[in-house]
């Protein structure tokens, strides 16, 4: 039984929930190749509201003087691709090198976390899992379709996850209307990020970024696989 108290907070594991349907055992509503980039690109997002790395002309740079962990082993390792070699690496090559293996460990961390379950086992089918409570599922939606409603006031996590969710094509996800309908909402949210960011100096003015480095790589796949 999932515990009280323990939604999502990482933007990767929140956008993992909004990149499934939690009514049809979590189908993806992407390809999971495209979906792990999403997966890498929202871990350096949760790096960057946490201010463990900046963006500088494409590049990711970290910030060399804090050492301690995130408290989350998957973000650990992406940052430790980053502190490889200095300067940092450029976005796309991070997306690239981080998103292999992303998509089971974030089902794997949502499943010791009791936000989801594995579902019974089939013979000749892949393992399905469930959520625990719907009400998770909800209530990351109706953070981001809130926010752009303009019912709620910004947040890191609710601007990072409009960015994610307006690159990979996932408008239907809100339930808010057509693609047509909400993407000037999304975008409105995200033009805004940088200047909002800029006012404090926080890194996550970064974001659009980014979510523009997925899409990149995400069309590269695509083209490749033709």
């Amino acid at each position: 039984m999932r515990r009280p108290g323990l939604d999502p907070t990482l933007v990767r594991e929140q956008f993992f929930l909004l990149a499934h349907d939690e009514t049809k055992h979590m189908r993806p509503r992407l390809h999971v190749p495209s979906l792990a980039a999403g997966l890498a690109g929202a871990t350096v997002m949760d790096l960057l509201i946490s201010q463990r790395v900046t963006v500088e002309s494409g590049t990711v740079v970290p910030d060399w003087f804090q050492r301690e962990t995130t408290g989350d082993p998957v973000t650990d390792d992406v940052l430790a691709l980053i502190m490889e070699k200095a300067p940092g690496p450029a976005l796309p090559v991070l997306i690239r090198a981080a998103a292999p293996g992303l998509y089971e460990r974030t089902t794997a961390a949502l499943v010791h976390k009791g936000v989801m379950v594995e579902g019974p086992p089939r013979r000749f089918r892949k393992r399905e899992y469930e959520i625990a409570d719907e009400g998770v599922a909800v209530r990351v939606r109706a953070k981001v379709g809130y926010r752009i409603d303009g019912r709620d006031a910004p947040t890191p996590e609710a601007d990072c996850l409009c960015a994610l969710v307006a690159v990979l094509g996932l408008h239907s996800a809100l339930v808010r209307g057509t693609r047509s309908q909400v993407d000037p909402l999304l975008q409105r949210v995200v033009r805004g990020l940088p200047e909002r960011a800029r006012a404090t100096g926080h890194p996550v003015g970064h974001a659009p970024a980014v979510a523009a480095a997925v899409l990149g790589v995400v069309q590269d796949m695509a083209t490749s696989a033709m």
